[in-house]
């Protein structure tokens, strides 16, 4: 296989949620390696390359978009000029043109093109840069990079804007805070890690409903099951045992039977299958409205990413088991509002485990930070830890992918 065969195949992707106003996800933005920099494959044709890289990523997230929601994708100088664009629909595709493109008139030309066939021109990384006139009269979206921003400075660049016809995009919005402020400011649409910040509040209680779900997940999660506790598990709540039959006679099984029973589900896939299943399902079902959907679809990626990882990796000291449950717990003091020590006490987790998720140092430590590497696109960290574990770049990059297809047929059957 060629060094440009190996890098068109173990591109890496990612996706980050764009919320509105009322924090409905509008869209994403498409993030993947488009340059043999962060690895070290060297291909001849970049361009060529990329534009295979940005095709292949834009299929692999727009079968997971809901109708009328966007992708916007990264566009460098040689691909705003190439036809790069064209395997692209216009009704989804954002074009977003990076920081470090020049609005030269061969540019402007091009843009002006593209708008005129129907894409959505989105200007990145906005911080009120000189030169870039050209570019706010023609971007439809302008994204301001809010992090590093002093808030007059934040004022000051919303108040010119004004002038233009574009939607205001803040992005970089880390914390609830900063998302109120740009909420003030006028911004209409909302980019970054904000919602995945836990606000804790000082003696807030968990509902009953969840309380029950924790139990549940407490009842299978440690190491000494029984197929009664399963079945009892199960049983106390009938909307978790419907929708757990659709997940047995889904063709993701690939069953040759009809299952009728959760009994006969356990004989025929087994208990432990069964469980890591159930805890998928109550783990979705602990989030609610738009952003806890996405941040079910990363716990519930995450969780298999890291079991493929396990399961393709022998130098992976953890089980595939305790990775799957890793990465489905990292995020459950975001989803329930409460700190992550007091969550785990209600769960059985190994103590390398709880370490790891309660922000200490232990041999699990590593993979949560590849796991959040990929969702911030820090390709250089994902590169780096590659090459310190001795990982596959293509194989690596192969898991990601399939644990982002899995993750979303499981998040969208268990709301049916």
């Amino acid at each position: 296989m060629s060094t440009s065969e190996v890098f068109l195949e173990s591109f890496f992707v990612a996706r980050q949620p764009v919320f509105t106003r009322e924090r409905a996800i509008w869209g994403y933005e498409l993030l993947f390696r488009n340059s043999e920099r962060s690895m070290t494959a060297d291909v001849s044709n970049e361009d060529a390359a990329t534009s295979q890289v940005i095709a292949d990523g834009f299929g692999l997230i727009q079968e997971d978009l809901v109708h009328g929601q966007r992708l916007l994708v990264n566009f460098p100088r040689n691909m705003i000029l190439s036809d790069a664009a064209d395997l692209l629909p216009t009704e989804v595709c954002v074009i977003e043109i990076l920081e470090n493109v020049d609005p030269d008139p061969e540019v402007i030309e091009a843009l002006t093109l593209l708008k005129d066939q129907g894409y959505t021109l989105a200007l990145d990384d906005y911080i009120g840069q000189e030169g870039f006139e050209k570019f706010l009269e023609i971007a439809d979206i302008i994204k301001v990079d809010c992090l590093e921003l002093p808030v007059e400075d934040l004022e000051r660049i919303v108040s010119s804007l004004s002038k233009y016809k574009s939607i205001l995009l803040a992005e970089k919005v880390e914390d609830n805070e900063m998302f109120v402020r740009c909420l003030d400011l006028g911004f209409d649409l909302f980019q970054g890690f904000f919602f995945s910040r836990p606000e804790i509040i000082p003696g807030k209680k968990m509902s009953s409903n969840n309380l029950n779900k924790m139990r549940l997940l407490r009842s299978i999660s440690g190491s000494d099951f029984n197929v009664e506790d399963l079945a009892k598990a199960i049983n106390s709540d009938v909307s978790i045992s419907y929708r757990l039959l659709r997940f047995m006679n889904s063709p993701s099984f690939g069953l040759p039977n009809v299952v009728k029973s959760i009994k006969q589900a356990v004989a025929l896939i087994g208990y432990r299958k069964l469980a890591g299943w159930l805890r998928v399902i109550l783990l979705s079902d602990l989030s609610s409205g738009p952003a806890g959907s996405e941040l079910a679809f990363l716990s519930i990626k995450r969780a298999k990413f890291l079991e493929l990882l396990a399961l393709d990796v022998e130098k992976v000291s953890l089980p595939s088991e305790s990775m799957f449950l890793l990465g489905l717990f990292s995020l459950l003091d975001v989803l329930l509002g409460k700190p992550m020590t007091a969550l785990l006490k209600e769960l059985p987790i190994e103590d390398n485990l709880m370490s790891a998720l309660c922000g200490k140092e232990s041999d699990a430590s590593i993979w949560l930070e590849l796991v959040v590497a990929f969702e911030k696109a820090n390709w250089e960290v994902v590169s780096s830890i590659i090459e310190e574990q001795h990982l596959s770049p293509l194989a690596t990059a192969q898991n990601h992918l399939a644990a982002m297809q899995w993750a979303n047929e499981l998040v969208v059957l268990s709301k049916e």
